[in-house]
């Protein structure tokens, strides 16, 4: 079986049902198991909550309908504290929210599935890692 660690960026277009979320979810290898970092589910729903509340991008309906998907998606949970050492050492070029999802996917030999650019891009993105994303930002 294969692991694919999905971060807020893709999780978030993925939930919100979007055109790049559907497209991101194609990325994903059939009969691949997803994991996530606990934070996860907060930066999740901190992007939901911004784009309804602040920005207006999406309406309660759609917003609420993200939150269900969000509930019912099947994702293992990785807990944080035993990757924090790991994490540690992209400190330079990563924000630690970041740099949990890349610790995870070292340590569970996993895919990194993200709309996050400036992450793949970093210098200290290790080359171990193989990234699942689409090829333009748009």
């Amino acid at each position: 079986m294969s692991f694919v660690v999905i971060d807020a960026s893709a999780g978030v277009e993925i939930v919100a049902d979007t055109r790049r979320g559907r497209a991101l979810a194609r990325l994903v290898p059939a009969g691949s198991e997803g994991w996530v970092p606990e934070h996860f589910y907060a930066e999740v729903l901190a992007v939901l909550r911004r784009r309804f509340l602040i920005e207006r991008r999406i309406t309660e309906t759609q917003a609420n309908a993200a939150v269900a998907r969000l509930n019912s998606w099947h994702l293992r949970r990785a807990s944080v504290a035993p990757l924090v050492s790991a994490a540690w050492q992209y400190r330079h070029n990563m924000t630690a929210a970041d740099a949990l999802y890349v610790a995870l996917a070292e340590a569970l030999g996993a895919d990194l599935l993200t709309d996050d650019h400036r992450l793949v891009e970093a210098p200290t993105f290790p080359t171990g890692v193989n990234v699942l994303r689409l090829a333009i930002r748009q």
